[in-house]
């Protein structure tokens, strides 16, 4: 498959595993620069390992995106280290599927702020872009009551939104 992506410079969060894994490996399967975070950093290092065997640019992060500060500082160095930024997503979730004001303030600072932080973090590099997309990962669960009914579902509604 042709995507055009050839050259193309991308930061993905939550990339070791799942949809952010798959993610990662269509956009270097592409031709696309790489560079993922995610919390555990023996995790990061194995998988950049194994994605970067066969020549690929890809730069892991050890990061957790409800640190604010640390998330904005990894994307200023992405930029630099890539010299500019061309697509973004936001995959990670704190999977605050429990109720409890605990579950809240997780969802709301990884799964919305996250979110917020790392597009207006890269949104400057991005607007430069000549091919420029931001993608936000969210569920089903933002249009839809079920079992994640609580905090989970109600930041990815506003990511959504």
């Amino acid at each position: 498959m042709d995507l055009r992506l050839q050259g193309l410079k991308a930061v993905v969060t939550g990339g070791t595993k799942g949809i952010g894994r798959a993610i990662v490996e269509t956009l270097l399967a592409e031709g696309a620069k790489v560079a993922f975070c995610a919390r555990h950093g023996a995790e990061v290092t194995q998988v950049q390992a194994e994605l970067s065997a066969g020549g690929a640019v890809v730069r892991g992060h050890a990061l957790d995106v409800g640190d604010g500060d640390a998330l904005k500082a990894w994307v200023a160095e992405v930029d630099a280290d890539f010299g500019g930024i061309d697509i973004v997503v936001a995959n990670v979730s704190a999977l605050a599927i429990s109720h409890g004001e605990a579950a809240w303030r997780s969802g709301f600072e990884v799964d919305l702020m996250g979110t917020v932080r790392l597009v207006e973090a890269a949104m400057p590099s991005v607007e430069k872009s000549a091919h420029p997309a931001v993608v936000t990962i969210a569920s089903l669960s933002a249009r839809e009551i079920d079992f994640a009914s609580g905090p989970y579902g109600a930041f990815k509604a506003a990511i959504v939104h």
